[in-house]
């Protein structure tokens, strides 16, 4: 599908860049911007800001008591954000010889346990990858799950089952998951994208399949779960849909947030959410 005025709407006035978005059980959206803004949607439309970090919002999650989680680059942390807008750093990384700090910590993704699994890409154009995966635990300890490496570790997925985490491989093209009961367990790769493409973010529909929005070129895939992969909607002219990043899915429209623009993009598809796991922290 090419997207065009007539299929899709457009949400935000004057957002700065945005990497992220997520959207509330309510239907509330957020979304960060590049100076570590955070912004809210009401359901009326209504645009507010937040707080913010002070440096740049990559991905974010929402835990059940309405805090916003966010990886912010500039300060090399995730933080969180409540709801009056008050900022508190969780974690730098795994600390100790055997750790790893923060660089790029890219996107995080909760489970039903409310540990935080954080992506640290590593280099961009380092041949092997030098990308991980980290997990803050709700104490804020925070250790390596998996070593990798990962070729420039991105957006992350833990599919409907809550067996397995879907990680981005950007450089690479490709997803790849692990098992969540396995800490450095098995890389299996389950889906190619086609060359010359930038996979980025992920979001799961409750029948399995696999959102994968992509920075280059300016497009969004569907992988479905025997592994195809297939175009759902691109924008030639980048204008409605500009280095599309982060995706979320809310009563069967897709939201994509566009890192070359100022706005997010939200259509209707024929998918709804899989099980989103929000503790309340």
């Amino acid at each position: 599908m090419i997207l065009t005025p007539d299929n899709v709407t457009t949400l935000g006035d004057g957002l700065d860049h945005p990497e992220c978005v997520c959207v509330a059980e309510d239907g509330t959206l957020f979304a960060g911007g590049e100076a570590g803004q955070v912004y809210r949607f009401d359901r009326d439309g209504a645009q507010h800001e937040v707080g913010t970090t002070g440096g740049f919002l990559l991905g974010i999650a929402l835990d059940g008591a309405g805090n916003i989680h966010a990886c912010d680059i500039a300060h090399k942390a995730v933080m969180r954000i409540d709801p009056d807008g008050k900022v508190t750093q969780r974690s730098t990384g795994a600390p100790g010889a055997l750790g790893r700090p923060f660089e790029i910590p890219n996107y995080p993704v909760f489970d039903a346990a409310g540990n935080l699994y954080v992506s640290e890409s590593g280099e961009y154009f380092h041949d092997e990858g030098t990308g991980a995966v980290l997990i803050i635990r709700p104490d804020d300890t925070t250790e390596v799950f998996h070593a990798g490496p990962f070729k420039f570790t991105n957006g992350l997925a833990i599919d409907p089952s809550g067996q397995w985490l879907y990680i981005v491989q950007s450089t690479a093209p490709n997803i790849a998951r692990v098992p969540i009961e396995r800490p450095g367990g098995p890389i299996e790769i389950t889906h190619q994208l086609p060359y010359r493409t930038v996979p980025d973010g992920l979001a799961f529909a409750a029948d399995g399949r696999l959102i994968i929005a992509c920075y280059k070129p300016d497009g969004v895939y569907v992988g479905h779960p025997d592994g195809r992969v297939e175009l759902l909607c691109e924008d030639p002219t980048g204008e409605l849909l500009c280095r599309p990043t982060n995706a979320a899915l809310h009563g069967g429209r897709l939201y994509l947030a566009n890192l070359g623009g100022w706005h997010i993009t939200a259509l209707d598809t024929d998918m709804q959410l899989g099980p989103m796991r929000r503790p309340r922290l």
